[in-house]
């Protein structure tokens, strides 16, 4: 039987979609409900019918659209919602509500009143009223941060899976990945049909960083940031620290750079693969940025805390 020449790239494009959607680990959707949120890529929930997320699904549409475009992919993944009780079921660390992503295909973000929402929105209450106004034209009066940590933070998780669709479990470093997730959100906010995701997750973090209130931090190197990033990320306020620092950099990056920069960093990051080239020292890593990116932006990517005596 002869086939027609669409009817080949109809079966191509089938069997790469099937393909794609294979890298997915299913085990992780056990227990949870298939709501069916999306057309563009699988939705799961603690609850049957949970309310306040289709602005979500529809944000993540747009990314999707977005670094399919950008990273020339059609990629497949899945979204799980997990309320606080489930948290731990699902996630890989608390607190619940932490958007993660994990290496093969799935993000997980919070559902209803996250908890690590509410501790951020605890700790507003401290702060002088008029220090919140600027907040409160994007987040709403009541300040709600489950937008940042759920909506514009999944922008971000995204990105991870966007990344690790081509790299698997194995990089250089982790402070990189977290520089190309917040590049990477960014990119994405700014492309939604609206500035509404950005304005907020940018008044957020740039409150944060004015506000300059972390308290005792334990770690501020790149270097303690790969040898302790369990401890850093449970402790939340020195990996809320780190994540400012990051979003900074990425900020004047992709202000500088637009979306070629953040296609070319994904590149970076497959071509630098410790399968590939082997583990890199400091040195050769920082070579290899210059060669890749130019003087302009490896000097962007320079971190002002390279001592233990930076600890605030």
């Amino acid at each position: 039987m002869k086939l027609s020449l669409t009817a080949i790239l109809l079966l191509l494009m089938s069997s790469c979609k099937q393909n794609n959607s294979d890298w997915i680990d299913r085990s992780k959707h056990e227990g949870l409900y298939n709501i069916g949120y999306s057309e563009l890529f699988e939705t799961y929930a603690t609850q049957e019918e949970p309310k306040n997320i289709k602005k979500t699904v529809e944000n993540l549409e747009q990314a999707k659209l977005y670094y399919d475009k950008v990273f020339s992919e059609d990629l497949a993944f899945a979204v799980l919602f997990v309320d606080n009780e489930n948290w731990n079921d699902y996630a890989f660390s608390p607190p619940p509500g932490m958007p993660q992503a994990y290496y093969e295909g799935n993000i997980v973000l919070g559902l209803g009143k996250s908890a690590i929402a509410m501790r951020a929105e605890q700790g507003l209450k401290e702060m002088p009223k008029d220090n919140l106004e600027a907040l409160k034209v994007h987040l709403g009066n009541n300040i709600d941060l489950d937008l940042f940590y759920r909506d514009a933070l999944s922008l971000h998780e995204l990105a991870h899976l966007y990344q690790f669709y081509r790299t698997g479990r194995n990089f250089q470093r982790r402070w990189f990945n977290e520089l190309f997730g917040n590049l990477c959100q960014i990119g994405a906010s700014k492309n939604l049909p609206t500035q509404e995701v950005f304005n907020q997750m940018d008044a957020y973090q740039m409150f944060l960083i004015k506000a300059d209130r972390w308290g005792e931090i334990n770690y501020t190197t790149l270097m303690e940031f790969e040898e302790h990033y369990f401890d850093i990320m449970k402790q939340g306020r020195n990996y809320g620290w780190y994540q400012t620092q990051f979003y900074e950099k990425a900020k004047a990056l992709y202000a500088n750079f637009g979306d070629d920069f953040i296609d070319s960093f994904r590149d970076f990051l497959i071509e630098t693969k410790p399968e590939e080239i082997g583990n890199l020292s400091d040195g050769e890593l920082q070579k290899l940025i210059r060669q890749k990116f130019g003087p302009e932006a490896s000097e962007m990517l320079k971190w002002k805390y390279n001592t233990e005596v930076a600890h605030k």
